[in-house]
């Protein structure tokens, strides 16, 4: 599995607008009782939009170890100034042992666990909760959205889009919305304290509007072996959407004290 330099671009001020920020203080309260570096592990990074939209909420000495299965994304990364990084190329749906050593502090991903199945987010929460780290995933899909104005085939598409969004996409069959609260029973079973916050796109149209025809064109898509031309003449329709809501939700959990 693995996303376009584009699609990442293109998403990246809609995702920096939506991130919850009172969960992103609170990740800033955690970070500031560490008492050395933070070291981050970054599991999907693409071309480092989570490492610079989350490193100002952890201070000045943070190491970040940057993964993904596309060394042409990582190698976009620009890092931000004083933070030190690594790139890893590996395959997510393989053991991750490797990747927790040396140990994190912090264990993050964005718009990721949602395309994941049960067994490797179990896998994750296991060895986070071995290195006692926190943990911070944000923009993951949460199954809602409202697109204007109405469309008869609307509630159709996205019962399709869902049924595609959790088949397996190299990762296990996907928890699509239900991986948040996945994981928030995974954590809060080991112990961790959990917080969750809405993180919701809304596009609207002329600023987002090649944002907007890019996720009309990907719902069809995903839709269009279910629905056929209903999928299509929506894709086409909703391209010109005036505005979108796209439901996310952020996730914290921290070790308990």
């Amino acid at each position: 599995m693995s996303f376009s330099a584009d699609w990442l671009t293109l998403r990246r001020g809609a995702d920096l607008r939506a991130r919850n920020r009172e969960l992103a203080a609170a990740l800033t309260s955690w970070a500031a009782t560490r008492a050395h570096p933070v070291r981050v592990l970054d599991l999907g990074a693409g071309t480092g939009a989570n490492l610079a939209a989350t490193a100002p909420a952890l201070g000045d000495r943070q190491h970040w170890r940057l993964v993904d299965n596309d060394a042409g994304l990582l190698a976009r990364v620009t890092p931000p100034a004083s933070v030190t990084v690594e790139t890893v190329v590996a395959d997510l749906a393989a053991p991750m042992d490797a990747l927790f050593d040396p140990v994190p502090d912090l264990v993050t991903a964005s718009a990721f666990f949602d395309l994941c199945g049960a067994a490797l987010i179990n896998q994750l929460v296991a060895l986070t909760t071995q290195a006692d780290a926190a943990f911070y995933t944000v923009l993951s899909y949460d199954g809602r959205e409202t697109w204007a104005p109405p469309h008869p085939a609307d509630t159709a598409v996205l019962a399709a889009f869902h049924t595609d969004q959790r088949s397996d996409k190299g990762l296990g069959p996907a928890l699509g919305p239900d991986a948040t609260a996945h994981l928030d029973a995974a954590f809060r079973a080991a112990g961790y304290v959990t917080r969750t916050g809405p993180s919701d796109w809304h596009l609207d149209a002329p600023r987002d509007g090649e944002l907007i025809a890019a996720l009309a064109a990907g719902s069809a898509a995903a839709a269009e072996p279910q629905l056929g031309q209903t999928a299509r003449d929506w894709g086409m329709a909703r391209a010109d959407a005036s505005s979108v809501m796209i439901g996310h939700l952020d996730f914290l959990a921290l070790p308990p004290a």
